[in-house]
Parts: structure tokens; sequence; C-alpha cells
């Protein structure tokens, strides 16, 4: 689509219009807000490949880029293992160099000065032990911490200060203060973790003083024209761990952005949560898009500074609202930019459909956790930006090539090849794409999957690619195609164990029911407690079927799922009353019910239906029988081994890059 064509059918965008904080002129109102990444140099220089990742944004785009966590204190201040740093006048040069770069691809640049406090890494600190304001433990870590001495709180705030320097010196537009996500501004800040009765603790007064010291410091530094950002949990969330009116509320939120406004800050950015309230931090897939907006409209009211808030934002169309609303000035977004680095430009294009859609996995933060580094489910170049350059190169010019399977992973492979040159043919034996992608949008909440079939839809419309639906492919079929590569991804079939009874028509599998094709009695239980197993049990009983419970063999639910994931969908079980249970090994389906080994006897549980949720194994026959027809192809996705989404579809681009 042209620039003309768009101009023709849209009107300018709010979002790409110009802004000012302080003295500086944003391009357009889009911020990448900071997320970790792991991805600096060991000594916390940038180095070519956080330089690449924040530059792929910069060409997107992107108005302002904000670094991730920044540390400023090497005794106990690091957050991550290779954490970008600005604890020596060293890091000064390397920075800059990044910094230049980014100016000269269109995007203004802050650094977020930040020190982890009790959420802290032991490992990480020089004596295995965090320090906060008061010792209090952060009760999802148990991390040991200790109170600091009221000296090692001033020299804290030097720290911050010489940080904020150094940002200046490298040549960053302006810096922010993490003061959210109870890291150590945060926790000073709120009474639930400052219980200190020194000078930087008590009142309201003494728990800003850190920050105000902070502030006030950075501005003699910094002069009057360097901008200020604070990043503020405006609500710690603590009524959604049955604690209302602990910590900060938004009363006190609004408070303390006032007094941030009265101390010369030129930028809040409105957040929430802390580890404790981890989901209301980072929010998993079945989190309402703009549920923050109430949060940031008190804040918006309270103060005349500028203010920008993340609240899910996916789409342009959310992005013009909050801005028209009055509701930000700016528009912060984090994983959205994980997932499309072109955002603002695709936005300001007109090209909404062709926008690669975050769907809120929680993916990145898992491998984040890991130590392997951000990453990203739907976009597999995401921190690989040095290793893969976004346009390949077209050595298959003149090449036909057939994808066989029309899940995430043969999407993926289809779009590379034909980016390659590749003349691609993709044959799907279903009606639709997105495999076993497909069911997984049906539970409650899990309508942001269907973006990635969407997403592969337009992709590959675009890349030329050909969408055979309905096409079972055969050892002689691919012959016939005469393909010089082949891929297969068949993608992956339900596990069901050899089992008395399981062969009964009482027992149908999870996949049937998501997909809705499984006659189901009214009550039933759900065997196989992983996020499959959960959110089926959920989709039953907001159908009206009595599920009696989910039933795992191991020792606790879900034991390869992500803690927040399972969290976010174990909580509506808790709520609906639907018991979850472990050390239940399945044994045979009776006409009864569902008999179970619990270690101390047999239990039987009186069900019409028992549903499987065991578990897949890959669909590797026509691999097999390809490779014993001597017809070379390459297998991707579940079909060599059964995963994720991320998983899957970075499976697909590697065999699409031909890596």
């Amino acid at each position: 689509m042209s620039s003309e064509t768009v101009e023709a059918i849209i009107p300018e965008r709010m979002l790409a219009t110009p802004f000012t904080i302080g003295s500086l002129t944003l391009p357009n109102r889009t911020v990448m807000t900071p997320m970790g990444t792991d991805l600096a140099n060991a000594d916390g220089t940038p180095g070519e490949r956080l330089t690449e990742y924040w530059l792929e944004r910069a060409r997107g785009g992107c108005g302002l880029i904000i670094s991730e966590i920044t540390r400023i204190n090497e005794e106990h201040g690091a957050g991550t293992p290779m954490q970008l740093a600005v604890t020596r006048d060293e890091h000064v040069a390397p920075l800059a160099r990044a910094i230049d770069a980014i100016h000269a691809a269109g995007a203004k640049f802050f650094i977020q000065l930040h020190h982890p406090g009790a959420e802290g890494i032991p490992p990480l600190c020089k004596d295995g032990i965090t320090v906060s304001p008061s010792g209090v433990v952060v009760r999802t870590t148990n991390a040991p911490t200790r109170a600091l001495e009221t000296e090692e709180v001033e020299a804290l705030v030097d720290d911050f200060v010489q940080g904020a320097r150094r940002a200046k010196e490298a040549g960053a537009d302006g810096i922010e203060i993490h003061g959210a996500h109870g890291y150590l501004v945060c926790e000073f800040l709120s009474p639930h973790s400052n219980r200190r009765t020194d000078k930087y603790g008590g009142d309201f007064e003494g728990r800003m003083r850190f920050v105000t010291e902070i502030i006030e410091g950075a501005r003699e530094v910094c002069g009057p024209d360097f901008p200020i950002s604070v990043r503020l949990s405006a609500s710690e969330m603590m009524e959604t761990i049955g604690e209302p009116g602990e910590g900060i509320t938004v009363e006190e939120g609004v408070r303390i952005a006032k007094r941030l406004e009265e101390l010369g800050v030129d930028l809040i950015s409105v957040s929430s949560g802390t580890y404790e309230t981890g989901s209301t931090v980072i929010e998993p897939i079945n989190t309402p898009r703009n549920w923050r907006d109430p949060i940031i409209r008190a804040i918006r009211d309270a103060v005349s500074i500028p203010v920008m808030g993340t609240s899910i934002v996916r789409m342009p169309s959310q992005a013009e609202t909050m801005l028209k609303d009055g509701l930000v000035d700016l528009v912060a977004m984090g994983r959205t930019w994980l997932a499309d680095p072109a955002w603002t430009r695709k936005a300001i294009e007109g090209r909404d459909d062709e926008i690669v859609r975050c769907i809120g996995c929680m993916a990145c933060f898992q491998s984040l956790g890991e130590g392997k580094g951000i990453m990203c489910a739907v976009n597999p170049r995401c921190a690989h930006e040095t290793e893969f350059p976004e346009i390949p190169q077209r050595d298959l010019e003149g090449k036909k090539a057939l994808v066989i399977g029309g899940g995430p992973s043969g999407c993926e492979a289809a779009e590379q090849l034909a980016m390659r040159g590749a003349e691609v043919v993709l044959a799907e034996a279903s009606d639709h794409l997105g495999g076993q992608v497909f069911p997984g949008c049906n539970p409650p909440g899990k309508e942001a999957m269907r973006w990635v079939i969407e997403n592969f839809e337009v992709r590959l419309r675009l890349a030329g690619v050909e969408v055979r639906l309905n096409t079972e492919m055969t050892v002689e079929a691919v012959k016939d195609l005469g393909a010089d590569v082949v891929v297969v991804a068949t993608g992956a079939i339900p596990f069901i164990p050899r089992l008395p009874g399981l062969d009964s028509p009482t027992v149908v599998e999870a996949v049937d029911v998501l997909n809705g094709t499984a006659a189901v009695g009214e009550r039933v239980a759900v065997v196989g407690s992983g996020m499959t197993g959960l959110e089926t049990a959920e989709l039953l009983h907001v159908e009206g079927h009595d599920v009696v419970g989910v039933y795992e063999m191991a020792d606790r639910i879900a034991p390869g799922g992500y803690r927040t994931n399972v969290e976010s969908v174990a909580s509506h079980l808790r709520a609906a009353k639907i018991g979850m249970f472990t050390g239940h090994t399945l044994l045979e389906m009776t006409e009864d019910g569902a008999v179970f080994d619990t270690g101390a006897g047999r239990e039987l549980v009186e069900v019409d239906t028992l549903v499987a949720a065991i578990g897949m194994r890959p669909n590797s026959a026509l691999a097999d029988a390809l490779a014993e027809a001597g017809i070379e192809a390459h297998p991707v996705g579940d079909a060599t081994g059964v995963g994720r989404v991320a998983e899957a579809i970075a499976s697909g681009f590697r065999a699409g890059r031909g890596a």
C-alpha cells in the first residue's frame, strides 16, 4: 500500500505527531518502555547484539526508546547477569556509540536507572544477600535481604545521581528512575516495605525522601533542560493477593505523582504491581486489554505534566483512543515491540493488518527467567537481529518449495522460503490454518491466540505463498509436485495411554473439546493439568458442565508450565470451586467413572465423561515415509518434538532460512 493511498484512506494519526517533553521533541508519540533483555556484555556495555536490538525498533519508527533496567550499583544492584550498567565512567563511551546510532536511525533514547532492592538475585550480590529499606522479604522469591544503613542509603542516592550524569555524558536524551514494580525506589515509597524509623522512613515525607534526593541530585548534575521520567507503580495491587489497602494504593499513587510534579519531574510512566502481585506487572494472555486505564486516569487527572502508561496496547486504534481521550500524552508499549519492531511505521502508514501482535504468552519473560535472554514467540528474530537480517538473501530464485502443514511452524517456514525467492506451496489437510493454535483460541481469555493465525494469513498472502487447504499430502503427491525443498510440519497428535477403558466413547480428547467436536456429558473430569488441561476445564465450566476436578499424576499442578500463566487460569478454577488434585495416576475408565491411584489406594471419581489432556506426540508418519522413499525433507515444529508456539515458530523460521 503506497503512502498516497494511506493518506486517502485515513487521516494523520495523532500517534504520528511530534511531542515535547521539557526541551526535548520526540518525532512521534510512541514509546518502547524498558524491558530486561540480558543482552548486554558481561562488563555492562551494550555491544553489537543489544545495540542492533535497539536499532531495529528505531528504524521501525519508535519515537522514544527507554533502555532496559540499567545498573547503578555493582555491589548489590544487579537485576540480571548480563545487564546494562552506568556504574563506571568507562561505560560512557560504549553507550555513546550505541546512542549515536539510535539517533541516526531517528529515535530518541532514555536510560532507565535501576536497583532491584529485595527483588534482586542473591548470587549476583557481593555477599549473597539482597538489600532493602527494612529487610522485608519478597514472598514470591523468599530471597534473603537486609535493611540498609542510613549511610548506605545516602551512598545509593549518589549512585543514582552519578548514573544520571554518565547517561547524559553518553548522549542520552533523558533518564527514567525506576520507581515501580517493587524494586528499591518503589520499596522506599511503599508503606508495605518501608518500615524505617530514620529520615528515609516513617511518614509520607520520609518515604519520599529517597526518590526526592535522587531527583534533586540528578537535576543538579544534568541541568534544568535534561528530561527526568519516573516509572511509578501507581498501585501495588495488594488486593489481588488478599491484602486490600496495603502498600501503595491508587490514592497513595496519586499523592506520590503530585509530589513528583512538584519536584520538577518531566514525565510520569504509570504502571502497577510488584513481584508479589506479578500478573499486574506483566499480564498473561487472558488479561483484558486497556485494563490499567482507570489507574492511568487517576494519575492523568492529578497532574499537568506529561503522562504515559502501559495498558496492553496492541493495535493503533487502541493508541489513538487513549491519546484522543486525553488519557495519555505518549503511547507506552513493551512486549508489542518484541513482536513487531516496525509497529510505528506500519501504524503511521495505515498497514494495521500487517502488524504482528504480541499474544501475551509470556515466553519472553519465561526465557529471561531461565537465563536465556529475551525472546519472542511470534518474532523469532527478536534478540537475533545480528544473526538474521530482516530481509534474507534471495538464494532460492527459480526453485520450488513445498511446506506440508499449516500450523505456526509451517506458516513461518513458508514465508521465509518465499522471502528467499522460492515459489512456495503450503498444503494443509484441514480447512484452516493454525494447527494446534486453532483449538487453542477457544478457552476463555485466549482470543489473542487467533492473532497468530490472522497474522500468518496476511503475511503468506503478501509473501506470495500459494495456500492449498483441504489438501492431504502423500509420498506420491510430494513426488508429483517435484519441489526442490520440502518442509514437513505435520504437527502433533494426542497421546492416549493404553489403559483399560480409555477407548470408551466416554473418554474424549481435550483438543476435540476445544474444537467443539467432542460429545461431553454433564459431569466431567479432566486428566492432565498442563495448560491445555486447565484451560479445557475452564471452558467446560463456562459452558455449564459440572467439572469435578483436574487430576495430575505429578506432585504439583502444571509441572512444566510458567508460573504466571498457570496461576492466571488456576485462580479462575479455584474461584469456580473446581478441584486440582496432584498425585493421582489414572488406572482405568469404567462404567462408573475414572479410577485413580492416589498413592494411598484406589479412588473412583464418578463422571459421565473423562477428558484426556495427557499430552501430545509428534505426527511423524509422513516424514518417516518420505525418508523411506529417499525424498529429502526437513521436519519442523511439533513433527520433531512437541513444544510451545515459540518453539514451533522458531523451528519453522530456521528451516525457512536454511539455518
